[in-house]
């Protein structure tokens, strides 16, 4: 008898059930919790933040190139192109006097606006094809300020440089021996150098300003 109680408890078969199968459950998804570092899911998010889109890289590379968009500056840029067009309008309305036309609608405009009479009828000598060409690039250029700024520059500069070699092969002389007056000789240069102290004004002001260090590879 005393030998049977060395011997060991056999033991029954292991409980199972829905109740053990929840318990192992449970077991495991809390060790696999604690494996996980609480800061791995923080990480992407801080990341994501710090980290600007590529669409907003792209627009402010492309703004540093063109520009700003300054919508409001449109009516001048529209002023600069009503001025070199309205002499060649009046020549079309009222061929046999288009001073007297170009010095009726001066009339309206406020007085110090005076001095620019003489220049709008200086403006008579241009071609039409001249005038035409030069209008749509500064209308495409009124059309750009509404995008980028410095591309609104360049169109008008455009339009600058046909109707300046235009004047300059052919136009002086066309002026002088046209009965143009001094006044509106001198007029047709004043108004071109107006624009362009307006138009670099323009890309001084609203030009990009960031500094980007050049590298130079030996």
């Amino acid at each position: 008898m005393g030998e049977h109680h060395n011997d060991p408890i056999i033991s029954g078969p292991e409980p199972s059930g829905p109740a053990v199968w929840w318990r192992n459950l449970v077991s495991a998804l809390k060790a696999m919790r604690a494996r996980v570092p609480t800061t791995v899911a923080k990480a992407p998010a801080r990341r994501k933040a710090e980290t600007p889109a590529p669409d907003a890289k792209a627009a402010k590379a492309w703004r540093e190139v063109h520009g700003p968009p300054v919508f409001w500056l449109a009516p001048v840029f529209l002023i600069f192109a009503a001025a070199y067009a309205l002499p060649q309008l009046a020549q079309v309305l009222q061929p046999q006097a288009p001073r007297s036309m170009i010095k009726a609608l001066v009339a309206f405009l406020p007085g110090f606006a005076a001095p620019i009479e003489p220049a709008l009828a200086g403006w008579l000598w241009a071609p039409l094809w001249v005038t035409l060409l030069a209008l749509a690039l500064r209308l495409r250029a009124v059309w750009v300020t509404r995008l980028a700024i410095l591309d609104a520059v360049g169109w008008s500069m455009a339009a600058l440089v046909v109707e300046g070699a235009t004047w300059l092969l052919g136009g002086r002389a066309l002026l002088a021996r046209g009965g143009y007056s001094p006044a509106e000789q001198d007029g047709v240069w004043q108004l071109m150098v107006a624009e362009v102290v307006f138009l670099f004004m323009t890309a001084v002001f609203f030009g990009p300003t960031s500094r980007q260090r050049v590298r130079f590879e030996q």
